[in-house]
């Protein structure tokens, strides 16, 4: 029995998922300047708090105690910054993936060791995760050296970290569900939804329209559909197809909660890329290798950009035309997300109609 689960487990993480080296590729580079838009961490402000405050939780940030030097965190910060760099460019690629991934896990575990603690983890882990998909063979500077032409892509972090995606709204959802969320007689996320009202200056979006429903049942499908997808989300993972349609309730999900609780989980569905560009592009090695010669016939152009790009990075100077409101990344990835739920005939009517045009 034993021997049949962890068939079954290593047949789901060796066959779910099979990316080409152009959707790791094009995931790498949107998720990076999704983050770029969104902000760089920076954690040269942890030198200026006060050491009475300092309560670390379980970890390195316990273990070495306060770093008060404000020149270690400027040169964290610059390091942090370079090895993003590497990452965008696609430079030694897998190294700087798992870098970026544990300096952010130094970074942050000294920032929450001050206190409020953000919900960014999958953001942190996800390059760690993505290091082993061998993300930078194409559209990266790897990709036109020599040495990279023996690897191949990988799927089984896709399907690893789909259970930890899984497993993160469950753990959300679980709470909700023990803690009076299916009361028929009052809805939480009416109460969220008045507390976001009233705790800021200017509400975005729909929280104000939402403050003026004043009807119980809608606050209660809110709350229902709540818990229904938290819970339901990790049952998906075995079946890619339909995991693919839970990615697109998921974006369209963080978007809802951005419109009405002024929440944005922006971060947070950057690492929907990978599974969003295997939904767009078929996985036909022949369509990586078509961006990928174009990519090599260009090579100095896009250079040219990663270099631009590279310096304003590593300086931190954001020209004013690069000045992009962080939520347009949520807007973006939500909008690329619709076309996952629409049924089989619309999609090929919408395929069938860009292709006349």
């Amino acid at each position: 029995m034993i021997l049949s689960i962890n068939e079954k487990i290593t047949n789901w993480l060796n066959n779910t998922w099979a990316p080409n080296f152009f959707q790791l590729g094009l995931s790498r580079i949107i998720f990076c300047l999704g983050y770029l838009i969104f902000g760089l961490p920076e954690f040269k402000e942890i030198a200026n708090f006060e050491l009475v405050f300092f309560d670390p939780p379980v970890g390195l940030s316990l273990i070495l105690g306060p770093i008060i030097s404000s020149d270690f965190w400027w040169a964290f910060d610059l390091i942090v910054r370079i090895s993003f760099v590497c990452l965008f460019v696609g430079f030694r690629t897998k190294w700087v993936s798992i870098l970026f991934s544990f300096l952010l896990l130094f970074g942050f575990s000294y920032l929450y060791s001050y206190g409020k603690i953000n919900h960014n983890i999958f953001t942190v882990i996800f390059p760690l995760f993505m290091a082993f998909t061998n993300w930078g063979g194409a559209l990266s500077i790897d990709s036109l050296r020599k040495s990279s032409t023996n690897i191949k892509p990988k799927g089984w972090p896709l399907a690893f970290f789909s259970f930890l995606l899984g497993w993160g709204y469950f753990t959300a959802g679980w709470p909700k569900l023990i803690g009076g969320w299916l009361d028929p007689s009052y809805s939480t996320t009416a109460g969220y939804i008045l507390r976001r009202f009233h705790s800021v200056e200017d509400p975005w979006y729909l929280n104000e329209l939402f403050v003026q429903i004043n009807n119980l049942f809608i606050y209660k499908m809110l709350d229902y559909s709540t818990l229904v997808f938290e819970l339901g989300f990790i049952i998906t993972i075995f079946w890619s197809v339909v995991f693919l349609r839970s990615i697109g309730v998921a974006a369209l999900f963080h978007l809802g909660v951005l419109l009405t609780l002024n929440i944005a989980f922006t971060t947070h569905v950057l690492v929907f890329m990978p599974y969003i560009m295997y939904y767009y592009f078929n996985n036909s090695s022949e369509l990586s290798e078509k961006y990928q010669q174009i990519f090599i016939k260009n090579k100095n152009v896009f250079l040219v950009i990663f270099a631009i790009f590279s310096v304003f990075i590593v300086i931190d100077y954001y020209p004013l035309p690069f000045e992009i409101h962080s939520h347009i990344v949520l807007f973006t990835i939500c909008i690329l997300s619709i076309l996952m739920l629409l049924p089989k005939p619309f999609h090929r009517y919408f395929i069938r109609k860009k292709e006349i045009r």
